[in-house]
C-alpha cells in the first residue's frame, strides 16, 4: 500500500486520522523512500569500506598470516554480517539489506580465498555455479533488494561461462555451440527474469519490492530480438536441434507462468509477441526481402505490445512498444531503404516522413497513457 492511497481513503472518510498513521507505521511508509535508499546505500558502502580494509590489511601480511588463520577470519567474516544482518533485520530493515549484501559478496570472497590457498584449479564456471547456490536462494526467503541484483547478475555471469567453458563438466559446449542457440539461452534468461518480475508486482509479500528487475529484463530481451529480426545478423546452424528445442521451452515457459492480472486473451497475444520475433528473424534471408520482413515484424510487434499497454492499463508494455516501434523505425531507414535505393533525396524525404510517424506516434502514446491513467 503507498502512502497516497492511505490519504485517499482517510478523504473518503473511510479510516480515521488515527487510523491512517498506524496503518503508515505499519507498513513504514512515513519515511521518506529517497531517505531510506541513503541509507541502504552509506550502509552497503560502510560494509564495503571494511570488508576491503580487512582484505587489505591481509593482503599486507598475506605470507605471515597461516592458512588455519586466514581460512577462520575468512568464515568468521561471513558468519558476523548475517548475525548483525539477523540482529538489525527487524529495527533497521533498510541497514540490515546493506549488511545482507556484503555479506553474500563474503560468500564469494571465501570461495577465492579458499581456491587459492589450497591452489584448486577448478574451471571459472565452477567458481560461478557454487557461489549462485550459495546466494540465489536468500532474497526468496527474506527481504534482500540489493542481494536480488547480485542474483540476477550472477546467473548471467553463470549462463555465459556454463556455455564458454569447455574444460567443467558442467559445460554447456557439447549442446550448445552455435550463435543461434547461445542467443536462444539469453532470451530464455531474460524470459525467465521478466515473468518473476511479472509476478512480483502484484506479490502481497516482500517480492512487490524486486519488480524493477522485470523491466531490465525485458529491455534487455528487446535489444537481442531485434538483432536476428531487424538485421538478420544471426542464422540456425545447418542441422541444429539445439535451438529450435530451446525456443519451444519458451512456449510452456510463458503459458505456465501467466501472471494473475491478465487475461488470457491478452496474455495469449503477449506469448505470440514475445516467442516468435527470434525464431522468426533465425529464418529470415539476408536479402532486401528478408530484411524488410523482419521490419514489418518489427513494427507489428510494437504496435502489439501498445495495444496490449492499452488494453490491459499498463503503461510499462506501451512503453516497450514503443521502444520496440523505433527499433523498427531505425531498421528501416538504415537496412532496408538503403539497400533499396542510393538517392539522397529519397532517404532525406524518408526520414521526413519517418520524423512525422514518430511524431504522431508519440501523440498517440501520451494519448493512451491519460486515458489509462483516468480509467485506472
Amino acid at each position: 500500500m503507498k502512502r497516497k492511497e492511505i490519504d485517499q481513503l482517510q478523504e473518503a472518510g473511510l479510516i480515521s486520522g488515527e487510523q491512517a498513521v498506524a496503518i503508515a507505521e505499519f507498513f513504514h511508509l512515513n519515511a521518506g523512500r529517497g531517505w531510506n535508499w541513503l541509507v541502504l546505500s552509506m550502509s552497503t558502502l560502510a560494509g564495503g569500506l571494511i570488508l576491503g580494509g580487512i582484505i587489505m590489511l591481509i593482503s599486507a601480511n598475506w605470507e605471515a598470516i597461516p592458512d588455519v588463520v586466514k581460512m577462520s577470519v575468512a568464515m568468521l567474516l561471513l558468519l558476523g554480517f548475517w548475525i548483525a544482518w539477523a540482529r538489525t533485520r527487524v529495527v533497521y530493515p533498510w541497514i540490515s539489506e546493506g549488511l545482507g549484501l556484503v555479506g553474500g559478496g563474503m560468500w564469494l570472497g571465501c570461495i577465492a580465498l579458499y581456491g587459492q590457498i589450497f591452489q584448486l584449479q577448478n574451471p571459472f564456471a565452477e567458481g560461478c555455479m557454487l557461489f549462485f547456490l550459495g546466494v540465489c536462494a536468500i532474497p526468496f526467503i527474506v527481504r534482500q533488494r540489493m542481494l536480488v541484483v547480485l542474483v540476477a547478475v550472477a546467473s548471467a555471469v553463470l549462463l555465459g561461462a556454463l556455455m564458454d567453458n569447455r574444460e567443467s563438466w558442467l559445460s554447456l559446449w557439447p549442446w550448445i555451440s552455435d550463435d543461434s542457440a547461445v542467443v536462444a539461452c539469453w532470451v530464455l534468461l531474460c524470459l525467465v527474469w521478466w515473468l518473476l518480475g511479472e509476478h512480483w508486482r502484484t506479490s502481497t509479500g516482500f517480492c512487490r519490492s524486486y519488480a524493477w528487475i522485470g523491466i531490465v529484463a525485458i529491455l534487455h530481451f528487446l535489444c537481442i530480438v531485434q538483432v536476428p529480426l531487424l538485421y538478420q545478423a544471426i542464422w540456425i546452424a545447418e542441422g541444429s536441434m539445439t535451438v529450435v528445442t530451446l525456443l519451444l521451452l519458451a512456449v510452456p515457459l510463458l503459458l505456465l507462468w501467466k501472471p494473475k492480472d491478465v487475461i488470457w486473451p491478452h496474455w495469449g497475444l503477449m506469448m505470440a509477441l514475445l516467442s516468435l520475433p527470434y525464431p522468426m528473424g533465425l529464418m529470415l534471408g539476408d536479402d532486401a526481402g528478408g530484411a524488410f520482413l523482419g521490419v514489418l515484424c518489427g513494427f507489428a510487434m510494437g504496435g502489439g505490445l501498445m495495444y496490449l499497454g492499452y488494453a490491459a492499463k499498463r503503461i510499462s508494455w506501451l512503453n516497450y512498444g514503443s521502444l520496440m516501434v523505433f527499433f523498427a523505425g531505425i531498421a528501416l531507414i538504415a537496412n532496408v531503404l538503403e539497400s533499396l535505393t542510393g538517392s539522397g533525396l529519397v532517404l532525406i524525404m524518408t526520414g521526413l516522413l519517418m520524423l512525422g510517424l514518430v511524431w504522431m506516434l508519440e501523440k498517440q502514446r501520451r494519448l493512451l497513457v491519460k486515458s489509462i491513467k483516468e480509467n485506472a
